[in-house]
């Protein structure tokens, strides 16, 4: 059954403990990100009647494609996140030219990730939120509504998929695989890089897909790694992060240190490793560190 959960009741235990350790206690953090899955919910309605006709396709500076949708959407949810919790601050792929405080909590939106995905009709894009806290995501909601899955997490060991009618399942710890490794990769953003490193990792099992559903199948025990050597931003690593870290996996950078958000260094991503299991993830590092440069 679905948690329902008063703005008014998540927003004073935020008020009342968190300001002052700029941390969000983890009780206030699971009643956050139960208050906002109605909000998740409705904006991948809202992407689902606008998905194979996305509408208006616009192009962003630096090249990528925007929709009406994703605007559409990052209201919604910017919304949903200031009336629940105002003293957090927002920052999202639609509203990045302005980047808030970074001295606490931030809530990191991604309205629709895979938008390229999302204009081809494909059903690999999902709508993202995570919480950022010193630094590291602590919590998230990551939907795939062509899928019909979505998954949250609120802290280490809770981590959940729940189906349309609120049933939840919680996704256990993540174990190794005595198989030769499942590993996806990104549909729209190959890099030679990558095709090097999964030619010496060895005999595997390699699937091309969009958007952080990636993250989600590592979660979930689908795969086993996925590697982006490339560089991507926050906004399209933070949920499916959080979601691994909450079963037991790891999210590394190309050096091999734990992936962390200097936000007030910049938004982008200098690549990264997500593995089910620390030891997949530091070989894959062995391995990056042995390539050429881009």
């Amino acid at each position: 059954m679905r948690i329902k959960v008063p703005a008014s009741l998540a927003l004073r235990m935020w008020r009342s403990s968190s300001c002052a350790e700029m941390q969000v206690p983890h009780q206030s953090r699971e009643l956050l990100i139960q208050a906002l899955l109605p909000s998740v919910r409705l904006a991948g309605d809202v992407a689902m009647m606008r998905w194979k006709a996305a509408g208006q396709v616009m192009t962003k500076p630096d090249g990528s494609p925007v929709t009406t949708a994703d605007f559409e959407i990052n209201t919604l949810l910017c919304k949903a996140c200031q009336q629940l919790a105002p003293d957090i601050p927002i920052l999202s792929e639609e509203n990045s030219g302005s980047l808030p405080a970074v001295d606490g909590p931030m809530f990191v939106i991604d309205p629709i990730d895979g938008t390229k995905e999302f204009i081809a009709g494909r059903k690999d894009f999902t709508i993202n939120i995570a919480l950022i806290e010193k630094c590291a995501p602590t919590a998230a909601i990551l939907y795939a509504p062509a899928h019909r899955r979505l998954f949250f997490s609120d802290g280490m060991g809770r981590a959940f998929e729940e189906d349309r009618k609120g049933g939840r399942r919680q996704l256990p710890p993540l174990r190794r695989s005595s198989k030769p490794p499942r590993i996806v990769v990104s549909r729209s953003h190959p890099d030679e890089r990558t095709r090097l490193l999964l030619r010496k990792l060895g005999p595997s099992s390699v699937r091309h897909l969009g958007s952080s559903l990636k993250f989600a199948l590592i979660a979930t025990g689908e795969a086993d790694f996925y590697p982006r050597l490339s560089s991507t931003m926050v906004w399209d690593c933070a949920a499916g992060q959080a979601l691994i870290g909450a079963v037991g996996g790891v999210v590394l950078r190309p050096d091999g240190k734990q992936l962390r958000y200097h936000l007030e260094e910049g938004q982008v991503i200098e690549g990264f490793v997500a593995s089910a299991t620390a030891e997949l993830a530091l070989a894959a590092v062995d391995i990056v560190e042995s390539l050429p440069v881009n």
